[in-house]
């Protein structure tokens, strides 16, 4: 198998001018975990509840950091939230006993999450620095990965994201941090051209490498940063299991992963 060419940057142009075309007309868009009212809220807050909407944003970024579908990772915030067990970590006033006794969930990956939640409240004073506004886009998600001790991995870029998809963040800046480099995202993203890196690269850096590569491709089609990473994570295409079936009706414009393996 031949190595393909890198896409040119028409191709790429193509590519996500399709992409996102198809998540504008999917019409689908994230649930927030901060509701309107909260949204409006934090923009005359007081440092202390600005700190605890953004706290709850931050665990709930270390709870969707498992392997798990969105649908099971949700329910599992809901019955946090419903049990109040956010704002009373926030409050200093969670008793691990009576958390270990009942529980608000069942799944282990979701009940060991809280030792992300205590870490974070522990580190307040590193990430409420980045409040109201960052002073220095560029260190970002470098700040939270630290505070999460790790836990906010291709989450801290989510974070990054969801407060500037929900209008809480204004500096342009933070955009080429705002593209969630997760496993899928990198795979599609080699796979078709977008992006020439390798799929498996996963260490900090290399998330950090990845955004700022899907920002500046993705801004090829004039407004395709507006849904961020999204137009790819959520696209019908599923690349990382592409097969002969699938690249015979795959409708992307353009792909390395096709043109490899089509002769193969």
């Amino acid at each position: 198998m031949d190595q393909a060419t890198p896409l040119t940057n028409s191709e790429r142009r193509d590519d996500v001018a399709y992409l996102a075309e198809s998540f504008a007309a999917a019409a689908r868009r994230p649930t927030p975990v901060l509701d309107d009212e909260a949204c409006a809220r934090f923009a005359e807050a007081d440092a202390d509840e600005q700190a605890s909407l953004f706290f709850t944003l931050l665990c709930y970024g270390a709870l969707a950091a498992q392997p798990a579908p969105e649908a099971v990772v949700d329910a599992d915030w809901r019955r946090f939230v419903d049990a109040d067990v956010v704002g009373r970590v926030f409050a200093g006033e969670f008793d691990l006993r009576d958390y270990a006794i009942d529980p608000p969930v069942s799944r282990s990956d979701s009940k060991g999450k809280i030792i992300d939640f205590v870490r974070l409240a522990e580190t307040r004073d590193t990430w409420s620095r980045l409040l109201p506004q960052p002073a220095e886009p560029e260190v970002v998600v470098d700040v939270l990965y630290a505070a999460s001790g790790g836990a906010l991995k291709s989450r801290a870029f989510w974070v990054v994201r969801e407060m500037r998809r929900l209008g809480l963040w204004h500096e342009e800046a933070l955009d080429r941090f705002a593209f969630v480099p997760d496993g899928r995202v990198r795979k599609r993203s080699v796979r078709m051209g977008l992006i020439d890196l390798p799929e498996k690269a996963d260490t900090f850096a290399d998330m950090k490498a990845v955004s700022r590569a899907l920002h500046a491709v993705m801004r090829l089609n004039g407004d395709g940063a507006a849904g961020f990473d999204l137009p790819v994570s959520w696209a019908a295409q599923r690349c990382e299991l592409c097969d002969a079936a699938r690249m015979a009706s795959c409708p992307v414009p353009h792909c390395c992963w096709r043109r490899s393996h089509a002769a193969a």
